[in-house]
C-alpha cells in the first residue's frame, strides 16, 4: 500500500485504517510524520536506515532458519492497493493484481519501445501508480535500467542524464515547464536523450513544441492512462503528436478501449463519448467499495469518467471529464475532500471547490467560497487553513469570494458556472 510522501499524518492514518494495513514502512527522512501515523491507526511503524547494523539477534535468528524459496504470487493475487481520489471525496484503494502489473508492463514496454539498453529516469515519487509501472517496472521488463531521483530539481536530473546516460526521460505536469525555463540545454544532454514523454496532466500544444526544440532530435511521447486501468491505456509517439494536434495517440498492445454513448452503444469515429477500457489491466475493483467497483466496472468494461473521441485512423482524443476530480501539476484532488476541510473554517457558510486553468499546473485547486455573516476571513487564512490538514498540492492556490453559489432544483452546485465564470 503504497502512501505519497506529501501526505499528512492524518491522511497516511486514514490510508492505513481502511487497508486494515499491519504495519507501516518509511526511511528516516518522513520518520516523524510516520510515527504519528502510525500510532493513529494502532499499528507499528518501522524506519528503514541502512546505515544502521542489524541486531545479532536477528542475525543469529536468521542463520538459524532453513534456507526457503519464495511462494510463486496467484496470477489473481492482490500485488497492490493503491489509493487515488475520488468523486466522493474519499480516496478508494485501487485493487492491483499480480496479472494486471505483468500485462501493464507488457502493454507500456511494448508500446514505447523499450529495450535493454534504455536508460529509464524516475523523477516522480513511486506511490503513483503510472510512475511504478512506466518508469520502474517497465525498465525491468525489459532488462533495462532505471535512475531513481528522490526528488525533481532540473539541474540534479540533468546531472543523472550525464551521470548515467539517461536515454528516455518522463515529464509529469510542472516538470515540463521547469526544464523549458532553461531555455537551453548542454549539447552532451541533447546527445544522450532520445525520448521524452509527457504526462499526468494535460500538456499545452506550444509547450510540447517548446520541448522538442530543447531536446532536438528526441521522441516526443504522450502518454494516457490512470491506476484503474494499471497506467497506460494509449500512447502518441514521434509526429502524431504534432500532426494530430491534442490526440494522446493510439491504444496500447494487450489494452481494449472504445468510446460509449450514454445508452452505452459504441460512438461512431468522432462522436464524443465516454472513454471505457477492457482487457487485463483493468483493477480488481476498490478496495471494500463494492457499490463503488459495481459502478465503475459495468459489463466488464471500465469506465473512466472521461469524455473523448476517436478519429478514423484510432487516434485517441480527450474532451473532458464525467468526474469533476481536478488534475494539478499530475496530482488528482478531489473537490470534495477540499470542500470538506474550508466547510470547517468558523468563516465559511458556504464552499464550491472546482479547477481552473494553470499555465505550468494545468489545472489549479480553486475555491469559491460564501462567507459567513460578518466574518472577514480571507484568502491566504484559508489556504493556511487547509495547509495545515491536507497535502500540499491540495490546498486552494486562488480563493474567490461570492455571495451566494449558483444550486440547481436538486440543491447541488452548478460547478459549471463556477468554471464559466472563473475559469478564464
Amino acid at each position: 500500500v503504497p502512501i505519497a510522501v506529501r501526505s499528512t499524518a492524518g491522511e497516511a492514518a486514514h490510508l492505513l485504517e481502511h487497508a486494515r494495513a499491519r504495519a507501516l514502512l518509511c526511511d528516516r527522512g518522513r520518520e516523524a510524520m510516520a510515527r504519528d501515523a502510525a500510532a493513529a491507526a494502532g499499528v507499528p511503524a518501522f524506519v528503514a536506515a541502512p546505515d544502521l547494523p542489524l541486531a545479532p539477534r536477528l542475525l543469529r535468528r536468521a542463520h538459524r532458519l532453513p534456507p526457503r524459496a519464495p511462494r510463486p504470487p496467484a496470477a489473481d493475487g492482490l500485488a497492490v492497493i493503491a489509493y487515488t481520489s475520488g468523486t466522493t471525496g474519499t480516496p478508494k484503494g485501487v485493487m492491483l493484481t499480480h496479472a494486471n502489473l505483468l500485462w501493464a508492463m507488457l502493454a507500456c514496454a511494448q508500446a514505447r519501445g523499450d529495450r535493454a539498453e534504455t536508460v529509464g529516469a524516475c523523477l516522480s515519487p513511486l506511490s503513483h501508480v503510472p510512475v511504478l509501472v512506466s518508469h520502474l517496472l517497465c525498465r525491468l521488463l525489459a532488462g533495462a535500467t532505471a535512475v531513481l531521483v528522490e526528488k525533481f530539481d532540473v539541474g540534479a536530473t540533468l546531472d543523472a542524464v550525464e551521470r548515467f546516460g539517461v536515454t528516455d526521460l518522463t515529464l509529469i505536469g510542472g516538470m515540463v515547464f521547469d526544464m523549458l525555463a532553461l531555455g537551453e540545454i548542454a549539447l552532451a544532454v541533447r546527445r544522450t536523450v532520445e525520448k521524452v514523454s509527457v504526462g499526468g496532466a494535460p500538456t499545452p500544444m506550444e509547450a510540447k513544441r517548446a520541448l522538442a526544440r530543447l531536446f532536438e532530435g528526441a521522441e516526443l511521447i504522450e502518454a494516457y492512462g490512470q491506476t484503474e486501468s494499471t497506467d497506460g491505456v494509449t500512447m502518441a509517439r514521434g509526429t502524431s503528436v504534432f500532426d494530430r494536434e491534442g490526440t494522446v495517440g493510439r491504444v496500447n498492445p494487450h489494452v481494449a478501449v472504445a468510446v460509449r454513448r450514454p445508452d452505452g452503444a459504441l460512438a461512431a469515429p468522432g462522436e464524443e463519448g465516454e472513454i471505457v477500457v477492457g482487457g487485463p489491466t483493468v483493477m480488481a475493483g476498490y478496495h471494500r467499495e463494492r457499490a463503488a467497483t459495481a459502478g465503475a466496472i459495468r459489463g466488464g468494461w471500465l469506465h473512466t469518467g472521461d469524455i473523448g473521441r476517436r478519429d478514423a485512423d484510432g487516434y485517441f482524443f480527450l474532451t473532458g471529464r464525467v468526474k469533476d476530480i481536478i488534475i494539478t501539476g499530475g496530482e488528482n484532488v478531489s473537490p470534495a475532500e477540499v470542500e470538506a476541510v474550508l466547510r470547517a473554517h468558523p468563516g465559511v457558510a458556504d464552499v464550491a471547490v472546482i479547477g481552473t486553468p494553470h499555465p505550468k499546473w494545468g489545472e489549479q485547486v480553486t475555491a469559491v467560497v460564501v462567507r459567513q455573516p460578518g466574518a472577514r476571513v480571507d484568502g491566504a487564512a484559508l489556504g493556511d487553513f487547509a495547509a495545515r490538514r491536507l497535502a500540499g498540492f491540495k490546498r486552494p492556490r486562488r480563493v474567490e469570494f461570492v455571495d451566494v453559489l449558483p444550486r440547481n432544483a436538486a440543491n447541488k452546485v452548478q460547478a459549471h458556472l463556477l468554471r464559466e465564470r472563473f475559469g478564464g
